[in-house]
């Protein structure tokens, strides 16, 4: 008799998570730089980070639909936020939806339980119906070269699953490369042969997308950074194959082709969640 009582003391208990599992819709891999700080051209180290609402408009739109998010860094550890990024204006002026991004990165159980990118592909790619990376200049230094994100570039590619990057998160679609630390360090060096060499076989070479514009970029340099960016990262797409497409500056645009799905800069946060929620119905 005790061991029927305790039997069921244990299934009661494991209902309400049974509900959450079978009220989701399935699982979206959230990944985010480790990084926190960014080397200009001229030696200058620039704090760096996720843009708040790149990460958390896509996210909390997810949630919302009635996904799970797991968040993944290459270290296992919570990413930094942009500082520059905690600004209402981002938010089309609502301090309300500010306060409630900030809320979500400080103190959502997303947020502060990531796990490691590696632990994600041990636990089994299979169980994630989506990839999303956020920008902020931080793609730009371990992501785009992270070997395990490679892996789950190319599984993703190989199944044909919603792949969606915003801003300078399309940067880390790099990582698909065959040698993307050697692509990296030829861009920097600006070594025009390196680059062609070290480019080649990328996956999304002549899919359409878009990325942070390199005249958006310039007055960032100029008036945030006070210097210059290693590379620029739309050069970058480019150079590896990619059909680059831009709207005019600082305004939301989005270029969907095949699992691709990539925005231009902040102004697209809300078009690319809305994108994706699409795309993930419609492989539903």
């Amino acid at each position: 008799m005790k061991k029927i009582l305790l039997f069921v003391l244990a299934l009661m208990l494991m209902v309400p998570t049974l509900a959450t599992e079978a009220a989701s819709k399935g699982k979206v891999l959230l990944v985010a730089s480790s990084t926190n700080t960014l080397t200009l051209k001229d030696g200058k180290v620039d704090p760096t980070g996720y843009f708040l609402d790149e990460l958390t408009v896509p996210t909390m739109r997810l949630i919302k639909e009635g996904y799970k998010v797991v968040l993944a860094t290459p270290k296992g550890d919570i990413p930094v936020m942009d500082k520059v990024s905690n600004n209402v204006a981002l938010f089309h002026g609502d301090q309300a939806a500010l306060d409630e991004a900030l809320d979500f990165v400080q103190h959502n159980p997303v947020m502060l339980h990531p796990i490691k990118i590696k632990d994600a592909i041990a636990e089994g790619l299979d169980n994630y119906a989506a990839v999303y990376v956020p920008g902020g200049h931080a793609p730009m230094n371990d992501l785009m070269q992270d070997k395990d994100f490679g892996k789950v570039l190319r599984y993703f590619h190989e199944k044909g699953k919603p792949t969606a990057f915003l801003c300078h998160g399309p940067i880390a679609s790099l990582a698909a490369l065959d040698d993307p630390v050697g692509y990296r360090k030829a861009l920097v060096s600006g070594t025009f042969d390196e680059q062609a060499e070290k480019s080649k076989n990328w996956q999304y070479a002549g899919y359409r997308m878009t990325i942070y514009s390199n005249a958006e970029e310039y007055p960032v340099e100029k008036n945030v950074l006070k210097g210059n960016l290693p590379f620029y990262v739309a050069d970058a797409l480019q150079i590896a194959g990619g059909t680059v497409e831009h709207a005019p500056l600082n305004q939301g645009h989005v270029v969907r082709d095949r699992e691709l799905i990539t925005g231009q800069n902040p102004a697209s946060d809300h078009m690319i969640a809305e994108e994706l929620v699409k795309a993930l119905a419609e492989k539903h």
